[in-house]
C-alpha cells in the first residue's frame, strides 16, 4: 500500500529536499525511503521533521547528487508505510514463581531450629 508523503517545497542549499506533508496528523517515521508514484525511482530517505507541530515540513536526504538536480517543485512524493511489528505470543510453561520447589526446606541454622531448641 503505498501513500503520498506530500509534495515537494524545494531543494535546500546544501543538498535536501523540503516536502510540506499531505497529513500532518499521521506522519511517517525516519528513514523511511521515498518514491514516485510508481514506486519506481527512489528519491531517498527521510531525515528529519521540522517545523512547528501544526505545520511541519519533512527533509528528506537524497538518492545522489543527481535527485537533487531533477526534483522539481510541487512535486509529489510517496512512501511505503511499515508493516506493524508481529505480537509474539506468550507461551505458558517455564519456572513458577515464588519458592521455586524448594518444598518448604529451610535452610540449617534458621530461625526455625532455634525455636525447636538447637544450636544457638
Amino acid at each position: 500500500m503505498v501513500r503520498k508523503l506530500g509534495v515537494v517545497l524545494h531543494a535546500t542549499r546544501n543538498g535536501y529536499i523540503v516536502v510540506k506533508p499531505e497529513d500532518t496528523k499521521q506522519l511517517p517515521p525516519l528513514g523511511i525511503p521515498v518514491y514516485d508514484r510508481e514506486l519506481r525511482k527512489k528519491y531517498g530517505t527521510i531525515l528529519d521533521v521540522i517545523g512547528p507541530v501544526d505545520n511541519p515540513l519533512i527533509v528528506v536526504k537524497p538518492e545522489s547528487k543527481e535527485i537533487l538536480k531533477t526534483v522539481k517543485s510541487g512535486e509529489e512524493l510517496y512512501y511505503v508505510p511499515p508493516r506493524p511489528p508481529r505480537r509474539r505470543k506468550r507461551r505458558g510453561g517455564g519456572r513458577p514463581s515464588g519458592r521455586r520447589g524448594k518444598g518448604g526446606r529451610r535452610a540449617p541454622g534458621g530461625a526455625g531450629e532455634r525455636r525447636r531448641g538447637g544450636k544457638g
